[in-house]
């Protein structure tokens, strides 16, 4: 017995694809076909429609503002210290912090230039900080106003930094911010208290921005794995569909070629047959030329029986063409459990070497398992090939949803199943309640 099973973590197909076709509500098992209309799938194009993380929501900063904000915060810095010389802090300091700020520029123009080449938390950028919070420091002590420009340190945290130096760095940022607010080594020895809180009030304002810019963060984030997942899903569920399509194009041309086979075989070869048959049936006391005339006749009629016998060998299925019974069972059995995620047990065990009829028995557990995969939400399949020395047997069992035979209508693959079995002698059973499964048996005399 061969078993092949279904990987425990996949999903049903029908969980992420619009069924090719339109199915009635009624519950039905695997005996329970209905006609179905036109394979009208609702494609979905892989991405459109898909809408992409609200960019409006973090838009960052443009890369030429973040190059010319730090440069026009120096200037106004300087340029503010350089007006209140004299009055509030000396003339000589604010010149002389022209020196730092002048460093910090270059520093920053260097930088910039080979911005593309510092990783966020590499070394490079742990010593360019911690260099740039040193200077910065300096042109504060001399220009108490270079606290405008230190502000540039919560958006190097953001560019150059990652976790833990992140948030030191925007600590250091809030200290010099306060450190200049408070009138740089004069107004902190005046007065520690008031340096103390705006140090406190920096701080707080500073990693409440940081919370509030990581919030944001992950929200971005969320929104751009679940864009991800979206055109994952709806990748798969093209391929997926396309896979249904081309299975239903595959098997519409499989059902067709058969029932030209069966329409070959049961009108023109037996037609066939029967003229020549009565061909034979001529009295030979038919003068010369009309003996000849029936003998060219019945030649053509025989060289055209054998002409439509290969005709409806040419279009039998073609998995017995390349394999017995067995073989095409079983590989039939495998596709459509990969296909359908179910489970399938297939036991071909006291199946005899040869089938008379596998065409008929083929189509037979063709249509049962379509049935499964349309009705009946199965978990498990059970396909046995038996026979003796007088019938063939195949046997359908499903453990699904099940239906009542009494309320049910038959649909035309039911009732095809039990014309090409009956066609051959045999006889059709289904056996089916709700919530217990059905089983399907063709029985066909060799």
């Amino acid at each position: 017995m061969a078993t092949i099973t279904r990987p425990a973590n996949d999903a049903h197909p029908s969980e992420a694809i619009t069924p090719p076709t339109e199915v009635p509500t009624s519950s039905t098992g695997v005996g329970a076909d209905v006609s179905t209309s036109s394979t009208d799938v609702s494609t979905s194009s892989t991405g459109e429609g898909v809408s992409s993380p609200d960019a409006s929501a973090c838009e960052p900063i443009p890369p030429m503002m973040l190059r010319l904000i730090p440069i026009a915060l120096a200037i106004v810095s300087w340029v503010i210290g350089w007006a209140l010389a004299g009055i509030v802090i000396a003339q000589g300091a604010v010149a002389w912090s022209a020196v730092p700020l002048a460093l910090l520029i270059m520093m920053r123009i260097g930088l910039e230039r080979n911005v593309h080449k510092v990783k966020p938390g590499s070394r490079v950028a742990v010593i360019f900080s911690i260099a740039h919070g040193v200077i910065t420091l300096v042109g504060v002590t001399l220009n108490p106003f270079v606290c405008v420009y230190a502000f540039v340190g919560y958006l190097d945290a953001g560019r150059f930094l990652q976790g833990r130096q992140e948030r030191v760095l925007v600590a250091a940022t809030a200290l010099l911010c306060a450190f200049g607010q408070a009138g740089s080594l004069p107004g902190v020895s005046a007065s520690p208290v008031l340096f103390v809180g705006l140090a406190l009030v920096n701080g707080a304002i500073a990693l409440a921005m940081v919370h509030v810019a990581e919030l944001r963060e992950r929200e971005v984030k969320a929104r751009e794995d679940a864009v991800e997942e979206l055109l994952r899903v709806t990748e798969e569920n093209a391929s997926l569909q396309h896979q249904l399509l081309e299975q239903a194009r595959t098997t519409g041309i499989s059902e067709e070629r058969a029932r030209l086979s069966r329409e070959i075989h049961d009108t023109v070869a037996q037609g066939l047959v029967g003229v020549i048959r009565q061909l034979e049936a001529l009295p030979d006391t038919l003068d010369g030329p009309a003996q000849d005339r029936v003998a060219r006749a019945e030649t053509a009629a025989r060289e055209c029986l054998v002409e439509a016998r290969r005709a409806v060998h040419a279009m039998a299925p073609q998995q017995l063409r390349d394999a017995g019974l067995v073989e095409a069972v079983g590989e039939l059995a495998a596709s459509w459990s990969r296909t359908h995620r179910v489970v399938i047990e297939f036991d071909a065990d006291s199946a005899p070497t040869h089938f008379d009829h596998g065409p008929v028995l083929l189509r037979v557990v063709q249509e049962a398992l379509a049935n499964v995969a349309r009705h009946a939400a199965a978990d498990t399949v059970t396909v046995v090939l038996d026979g003796s020395a007088d019938l063939e047997t195949v046997t359908v069992t499903d453990d699904g949803r099940g239906f009542d035979r009494t309320i049910a209508v038959p649909g035309h693959g039911l009732r095809g199943m039990a014309e090409r079995v009956e066609a051959l002698g045999g006889h059709l059973d289904i056996t089916s309640a709700p919530g217990r499964g059905t089983t399907i048996t063709a029985t066909v005399p060799r």
